[in-house]
């Protein structure tokens, strides 16, 4: 057998190399998010420009959930198998080929193939984005910066909401929301062809791909023809279905939020746009600071232990807004900064903190040789059902109460706190590409 330790580790990259990953992390973490909300924001104008029902949309996002889970399989094996810079490069491009689609769309089933290729393509950022952040940052401070790099997520959603906002205003509501898609359909494919060219391959995953050429891996050690196997094999398999369970509740979580507030606010509350849009964008501030803070948090406790302490913060805000409208006492007003409801609707967009350290938990868990398909396949996993699924079930389960649908997003993070208490956590461990 060959000893593995024999070598020292590849260094992790030049400066130049590790600022031009940070970079296209981050702007993964900004299109996963930009992506979710294409049709969460804007899904009141996409119903009468579709002619189609707000259920049959939220469908939508049931079968892109679907897809998102065969893309995560799919992009994770080829992050592991054909590199994590030209997968993501590919991942990039068809979320990017599938808005402008998508904007061009005549029909409503023309519309549903654009998401299901976006949900697809966008199968790969999570896993990609946090492996490549991993395999080349040190251990100091790994939580921190891992929370920033998903806080991004949100900033992705208040760039769509920006972009739709100004399109709709300028152009009508049909015009408006098929423009805003162009546009940042035609942004995501100058970016993907950059990442071609700029984004560095991880020196990590070069190495471990250049020993198995070689054959001078131990058989443990060697990764099989198909990663996906390798995800559910003993050694890490306990690990695999509690971090899915645990995305599962994020997504349910942030999407009971993410689906239906600005509906709440148009159509429950009757507030103007202009009004909707701006609490929508205040819900995302507030939420990029439960994800750094979380990340942080993570870096001075166990990850595991600052998941579960943003899932007991979530259950604390859900629970104030589940109160109000079980109560009939939920009202929004133009002068929402003194109203009740507001601030429990805050408190709830803060409730997914967990996401803020999930990236990181899970890229630290799994080894070099499947760690895009380990992330990207419980990241995804939970995104189907999460954000896919649990909508569409959430409003059925309401009794098709918007309201009372959002505040179910109180699941989620109870499952968290369940979930998070017997997960595997290795935190701030060092990372290698033989191990």
């Amino acid at each position: 057998m060959t000893a593995v330790s024999a070598e020292a580790p590849p260094r992790t990259g030049s400066r130049r190399e590790l600022r031009f990953i940070l970079v296209f992390a981050f702007l993964g973490s900004l299109f996963d998010g930009a992506e979710l909300n294409l049709v969460g924001y804007p899904l009141t104008y996409l119903s009468g420009s579709l002619h189609v029902s707000t259920v049959t949309l939220v469908s939508v996002a049931t079968f892109q959930g679907f897809a998102s889970i065969a893309g995560g399989f799919l992009f994770g094996w080829l992050g592991d198998t054909l590199g994590r810079r030209r997968t993501y490069a590919i991942s990039v491009l068809a979320f990017g080929i599938a808005a402008v689609l998508g904007g061009l769309a005549p029909n409503f089933g023309t519309f549903l193939v654009t998401r299901l290729l976006a949900g697809l393509g966008m199968g790969g950022l999570f896993g990609l984005s946090f492996s490549m952040f991993t395999e080349c940052w040190k251990t100091t401070r790994r939580g921190t910066m891992g929370g920033l790099i998903q806080s991004m997520y949100f900033l992705g959603e208040i760039v769509t909401v920006g972009v739709l906002y100004a399109c709709l205003s300028w152009f009508g509501n049909d015009l408006g929301w098929r423009t805003g898609y162009v546009v940042i359909g035609v942004v995501s494919v100058v970016i993907g062809l950059a990442a071609f060219r700029l984004l560095p391959e991880s020196r990590h995953w070069l190495e471990y791909q250049r020993r198995l050429r070689e054959g001078t891996l131990p058989p443990e050690l060697r990764r099989t023809r198909v990663p996906i196997l390798d995800v559910f094999r003993s050694k890490v398999v306990y690990g695999s279905v509690i971090f899915m369970v645990l995305s599962t509740a994020m997504f349910l979580t942030t999407n009971s939020v993410g689906v239906y507030l600005s509906t709440y606010l148009l159509k429950v509350q009757h507030l103007p746009l202009g009004t909707a849009s701006g609490v929508v964008l205040i819900g995302y501030v507030f939420t990029i600071l439960a994800y750094s803070a979380t990340g942080a948090l993570s870096d001075l406790v166990r990850r595991k232990y600052a998941f579960l302490a943003s899932c007991v913060f979530g259950v604390a805000g859900f629970g104030w807004f589940l109160g109000q409208v079980l109560s009939g006492t939920d009202h929004v007003s133009s002068s929402f900064w003194g109203d009740a409801t507001f601030w429990a609707l805050m408190w709830s967009a803060a409730a997914c903190g967990g996401f803020g350290v999930l990236g990181v938990w899970m890229s630290e868990y799994y080894p070099t040789r499947i760690r895009s398909t380990g992330a990207n396949s419980s990241y995804y996993v939970g995104r189907g059902l999460g954000a896919g699924v649990y909508p569409l079930f959430a409003l059925t389960l309401a009794g098709g109460g918007i309201p009372l649908a959002l505040a179910l997003g109180i699941l989620g993070p109870l499952a968290g706190i369940v979930f998070s208490a017997i997960a595997p956590d290795r935190t701030g461990r060092d990372i290698v590409a033989i191990e």
